[in-house]
C-alpha cells in the first residue's frame, strides 16, 4: 500500500486534521516508546532522550516516505520550497510537544514524583 494512500484512509477514518495526526502521532510514539523502554533503560533521562531519538526518526522517515515521489527519480535537491516548507512544517507538529515534554521533565519538577517526609506524618 502506497503512504499517502494509507495517510489519506488514516485521515478519513479519523476524521482529523492532517496536523492534528501529525501531533497525535509524535505524543503517541514519544509515550509508547517510554513504556517500551521501561524494563530496559531504568534512568529516565536516558530513557526520555531515547525516545525523542524514536520520535524524531519517525518524523523524518515519515517525510522521506511522503516526498519519495520526488526523491527517488530526481534526488534530493529537486525537491521545491513549497515541498521543504510542507516538510519541515510537518516535522515541527510531530516533534515538537515530545520535545516540550522531555523538557518540562529534564528542568523542571513537574513529572517526578513527590516525597513525604515520614517525620511530618502524625499518627493517630
Amino acid at each position: 500500500m502506497d503512504f499517502t494512500i494509507f495517510k489519506i484512509n488514516i485521515i478519513e477514518i479519523t476524521g482529523l486534521a492532517k496536523d492534528a495526526l501529525h501531533i497525535y502521532v509524535g505524543v503517541g510514539i514519544y509515550l509508547l516508546c517510554l513504556l517500551v523502554l521501561l524494563p530496559i533503560i531504568k534512568k529516565q533521562s536516558i530513557r526520555s532522550f531515547m525516545a525523542l531519538i524514536v520520535v524524531t526518526g519517525v518524523a523524518l522517515l515519515g517525510e522521506y516516505l511522503d516526498n519519495r515521489h520526488i526523491i527517488i527519480p530526481r534526488g534530493f535537491f529537486a525537491l521545491g520550497m513549497v515541498d521543504i516548507k510542507a516538510s519541515l512544517h510537518d516535522l515541527v507538529n510531530t516533534c515538537l510537544l515530545p520535545y516540550v515534554l522531555y523538557a518540562l521533565n529534564k528542568w523542571t519538577t513537574l513529572f517526578h514524583p513527590t516525597v513525604l517526609v515520614s517525620g511530618s506524618l502524625k499518627k493517630r
